[in-house]
Order: C-alpha cells, then sequence, then structure tokens
C-alpha cells in the first residue's frame, strides 16, 4: 500500500484504513472539484495533495503532506480560474485562448510576492510564510507551513461573538508590529479580515491570505474578493489610490467587530449618509479614545484617515487625557483656584449685582434658544423639501453640494457650468434642469480602458469616444489623454473623448524564457507578441535536445535586435521566431 492511502486527505492524519476520518470526519470517497487537483495528486515527487481548503479567483488553497520532512504543509497553487481551465483527464492548466498575456503577468506577479513574504519569514513568525516554489502542470505552486490553528472569526464564535479591549491589547500587537514590518518591506495585504487572520492554539496571532493586487480591487480580469465590513472603500473603484491606509482600515474593521460583536456597514452604503455608530455607544466597556481612534482609522476618505500602523498603534494606545479616563455619565468636581478679592460694600450691592448678571444671561439663554428653534425649522423644511441637483462646493479633498435656489425663469436659459443634457419628458420639474446626480469628472490617463469601460461607477455616468493611436510613453491599452479636465463638475451620461494608446511606437523585443525560467511555448510566445502589435514570422528549427513546439531564439532583421533590443512597431518591423522540431537523427551522418 503505498504511503498517501494511509494518510486522511482531509486533515493528513494517519489512518489504519481508507474511508471516514475519525479526526476530522472526511470521507475518502467524497468527490473532488474537476476545476481543481484531485486528493492524493503528487507534486514535484515530494508533496501529496489533500482536499481544497479555500480558491478565491487567484489560487487555490489545499491541505498537503511533505514525505521529505513527514509534516503537514499547505498547498497554495495559482490557479486564475478566470483565465484558465482543468479537466479530470490531466492535471495540466489549460489556458483560455486570449488570456496567455494576463495569465503569465498575473503568475509573474503570484511568484514575486511570495518569494518577498518568504524572505520576512526570519523576521516576522506571525505570517503564514512559504518554505518552497516551484513550477509544474503549467502553473507555479507554493508551499506553506502549517499552522496548528482556527481562523479569528471560528475563534470568536468560541468566545459568546465578541472580545473586550483587554483581551484585544493584549493579541493584537505582535499582528500589528508584523504588519508595519510587512509595509516596510513593500507589501499590502488588502485581504485583512476575520477568515485571514488564524489564532493559533497558543493564543498567538498570524496573518495569511495574501493575494496579487488584483484579486482585491474591481474592474480587473479577475473577479474580486472583497469582505464585507473590512475592506476599505478605495477597493470598490479603480479610481483611488491604495496604500498602508486600505489595511489600517481592514485592521481597525476587525477591532470594530470584535469589540461591537457587530460588522461595520460596508463602505459603500456609507457613502452620503455615514451613520456608522461609535464602537463605545454600542458597548460602553470601550473606552473612549480607543473608540475614536478606530472610527478615525475607518473614515471613507483616506486623506482624513489615519495613514499607517505605526500612527494608528500609537493613537490606539496613549494614554487618554483626563476627560477620557472618566466613565460615561459620570461626574467630576475639578477644583478652580480663584483670587481673593475685597469683600462687598454691603448685601445689598451684592443682590443687585446678583440680579444683573442673571438678567443678562436670561437674555443671552433667549436668545439661544430662538436661534436653536430656527436652526431645527429650518433642517425640518430642508429634509421634507424634494431634493433637486447641486452645484459643487470644494473642500479639502472631498465634494459636498449645496442644493441651488429654486426659481422660475421667464425666458428659456442657457446652462452655464452643466453640460448640455438630452431632452427630457414632460414629467420632469423643469426642462434645463439635468437628470441625474452630479459627479467630478476623474483623471482617467494612465488607467486601462476595458476596466474603466466596464467599471459600474462609469458606465451610468460617461460615454467614451475613443480614438486609438501608437504613443511613446504608454502601454497597448491604457488611456492617455481626455477632453474634460479632471475636477469638471458633471451630469450623468456625459460624453468625454479620450485617445488609447495602441501601444509603444519602438518596443523591446520580449524574453521567450518565462519566469520559472523555462522556454515559452510557441502559442504562448505569440499571445505576447500580439498584446505589443509585434509582427512576427515563425520559422521551423531542428533539435535533438528540446520538444517540438518550444521558442529557441528570435530576431529582427531590420533593427538587429534579439531579446531585449528593440523593434519599431508603426514602421512594421518583423522578428523572426525559431521554432523547436524535435528530430532524433539530427547530426546523424546519411
Amino acid at each position: 500500500m503505498s504511503e498517501h492511502k494511509t494518510l486522511c486527505m482531509g486533515c493528513m492524519e494517519p489512518l489504519d484504513e481508507a474511508g471516514i476520518c475519525p479526526y476530522c470526519g472526511y470521507d475518502d470517497a467524497s468527490p473532488s472539484q474537476p476545476s481543481y487537483l484531485p486528493p492524493k495528486t503528487v507534486l514535484d515527487g515530494r508533496y501529496i495533495v489533500g482536499r481544497l481548503l479555500s480558491s478565491n479567483g487567484e489560487s487555490a488553497l489545499y491541505i498537503g503532506y511533505d514525505r521529505t520532512t513527514e509534516e503537514k504543509v499547505f498547498v497554495r497553487e495559482y490557479m486564475p480560474d478566470a483565465l484558465c481551465t482543468r479537466t479530470r483527464e490531466s492535471p495540466e492548466i489549460k489556458v483560455n485562448s486570449g488570456d496567455v498575456v494576463q495569465y503569465k503577468n498575473y503568475m509573474s506577479e503570484f511568484v514575486e510576492l511570495n518569494k518577498n513574504l518568504s524572505r520576512l519569514r526570519s523576521a516576522t513568525s506571525h505570517i503564514v510564510a512559504p518554505v518552497d516554489m516551484f513550477s509544474q502542470n503549467n502553473t507555479a505552486y507554493v508551499i506553506l507551513q502549517h499552522a496548528e490553528a482556527q481562523t479569528l472569526k471560528q475563534y470568536l464564535a468560541d468566545n459568546a461573538g465578541e472580545l473586550t479591549w483587554e483581551q484585544v491589547k493584549k493579541l493584537f500587537p505582535p499582528l500589528l508590529t508584523t504588519l508595519a514590518c510587512i509595509h516596510n518591506a513593500g507589501i499590502l495585504h488588502r485581504g485583512i479580515c476575520l477568515e485571514n487572520i488564524l489564532v493559533t492554539d497558543r493564543g498567538e496571532l498570524l496573518l495569511t491570505g495574501f493575494s496579487i493586487p488584483e484579486i482585491r480591487t474591481v474592474n480587473t480580469d479577475l473577479a474580486a474578493e472583497l469582505f464585507t465590513g473590512c475592506s476599505a472603500p478605495e477597493q470598490y473603484t479603480s479610481a483611488e489610490w491604495i496604500g498602508t491606509w486600505t489595511d489600517v482600515y481592514a485592521v481597525a474593521a476587525v477591532m470594530y467587530r470584535l469589540l461591537t460583536g457587530c460588522m461595520p456597514t460596508e463602505p459603500m452604503a456609507r457613502v452620503g449618509s455615514d451613520d456608522l455608530l461609535e464602537p463605545a455607544k454600542i458597548n460602553p466597556n470601550v473606552p473612549a479614545n480607543v473608540s475614536k481612534v478606530i472610527m478615525q482609522a475607518m473614515r471613507l476618505n483616506c486623506d482624513q484617515r489615519i495613514r499607517t500602523v505605526t500612527d494608528f498603534v500609537t493613537k490606539l494606545f496613549e494614554q487618554p487625557s483626563y476627560m477620557q479616563k472618566m466613565p460615561n455619565g459620570s461626574t467630576q468636581t475639578i477644583p478652580i483656584n480663584v483670587p481673593k478679592r475685597a469683600p462687598s460694600r454691603s448685601k445689598s450691592s451684592k443682590k443687585k449685582k446678583t440680579s444683573i448678571i442673571a438678567n443678562v444671561f436670561t437674555v443671552i439663554g433667549a436668545a439661544i434658544l430662538i436661534g436653536i428653534v430656527v436652526a431645527a425649522f429650518a433642517l425640518l423644511a430642508r429634509m421634507l423639501l424634494p431634493e433637486t441637483g447641486g452645484t459643487p462646493l470644494q473642500t479639502g479633498s472631498q465634494n459636498s453640494y449645496v442644493q441651488p435656489a429654486q426659481s422660475v425663469p421667464t425666458q428659456p436659459t442657457e446652462p452655464t457650468s452643466a453640460p448640455p443634457t438630452e431632452s427630457v419628458s414632460s414629467e420632469s420639474v423643469s426642462s434645463t434642469q439635468p437628470k441625474g446626480d452630479p459627479f467630478v469628472m476623474p483623471n482617467l490617463v494612465g488607467q486601462k480602458y476595458d476596466s474603466v469601460s466596464n467599471s459600474t461607477v462609469w458606465k451610468e455616468r460617461l460615454e467614451f469616444d475613443v480614438t486609438y493611436n501608437y504613443s511613446d510613453e504608454y502601454e497597448n491599452g491604457i488611456i492617455y489623454e481626455q477632453d474634460i479636465e479632471e475636477g469638471t463638475t458633471l451630469y450623468p451620461v456625459q460624453k468625454v473623448k479620450i485617445a488609447v494608446s495602441k501601444g509603444l511606437r519602438v518596443v523591446e523585443i520580449p524574453d521567450f524564457m518565462n519566469p520559472l525560467g523555462e522556454r515559452m511555448t510557441k502559442e504562448e510566445y505569440v499571445a505576447i507578441l500580439d498584446s505589443l502589435n509585434i509582427k512576427y514570422e515563425c520559422r521551423t528549427v531542428e533539435t535533438l535536445t528540446e520538444m517540438s513546439g518550444y521558442v529557441m531564439s528570435v530576431y529582427c532583421p531590420e533593427t538587429g535586435g534579439e531579446v531585449g533590443g528593440e523593434i519599431n512597431v508603426e514602421e512594421g518591423n518583423t522578428l523572426y521566431v525559431d521554432v523547436s522540431e524535435f528530430n532524433p537523427n539530427v547530426g546523424l551522418a546519411g
């Protein structure tokens, strides 16, 4: 009986016989999903793959076993299922036609990310770190150290659904220090949540679930993996920068959930009407300063949010002020040093002065009361009146709007600031009133046209008039010009003219060796050339050392360029691609 048949494919514990595992309940006869590796698959001649634990559109995570060290491991397989497929007949991944370039680009990011994480293994013990990496089945595999732990979500369920601040402030400092270290290494997590934080049997937190950026933002070729309540607002749009403040938001959201028992409202639901309650208002036992810092770290506007983990930790654990130490609703007598004065000349003069002061305060109080009543009526009127379009009022980095005064023009007027709109129906309140809510024109230059045009945010607001040209600066598919200036106030649907790059006029001849040091197939390399608009011709080269269909060399006669050299795409330079054809008789006489 082979070794892997004595292991449970659900938990990798040794079994006396195949069947239902007495440790985890896994049934050896359970069917597996055809898109993923079947249990008992052996990788690199060393690692036994068990059941699928999770997948997120970028990769798949399996329980595994290292036959060399005889220890459990986690096996992560690069598997962007939107770009590739697998059948039961073979473990080999088949990349979709037209997706080869993106598949290879994302795999390079996947490999580089895990290389960087493996370098952090000696710096911190609070991440689930890679210990090995290799290529097989037309993809890349990462072997991760195994941890006997449960997710923070499971841990929370076992602890009445919430934790005290005393518990949180003991658990989190090592994890926050680790996150700061990760940021210093130039790595962002983008997916911190209850599921991606593990709690070990020693009560320590481990950070896991690292992925490439494209899986943690919308409008990419991969289906976005966002976490309700924990993902920051900038991850829901391609128009905002993502940075260390994105992970700060997520950590604060996790703490919010731990301390209150409630998951924070999804950020996009908070836009326009942010009614998220402070933790201390839900749980009075949360210290006031901690409550305020968590709210500062969860602000929707990135510029107003706490920007770094270091600042977050400093504010979170700094000593509260004298007033913040007082329990909610309590009163405290604060001694005030009053300078001694000469005694009054008579009791009647003192009473007279007291009476005058009382009258003054009465008048002031009445004035304040009247002001409050007027403000209340004004607010009530605003709430009851129907909403109309607004005029932008710039305040810092946010856009707020004030309601325009209602008026009936004596004759048709031409709008001065708002763009022309299409004719409206008879049901419209006014023929000159734009339809829809106003918005601010974003800066589209430098963004992928496919991502922008497919974005639900801009699809309902902008209509694109596109021209394509070669560019000296921008790669294929990148927007490099727009005719409406960034920051202009518009109304949907506004037509905007944009210029999209067909690619660089002069490009570097790409390498035919992939990031794992292997030769690309003809199909893989040609797909890259097509993406760069490079004209090519394939030639057959007989070889005794390589299987058929692999790229052996490339050459451009017009420029004399090889790999790393230049080729002029606009002028139609041709790249000759030599492709192997296996011939066992090469070099034999006769």
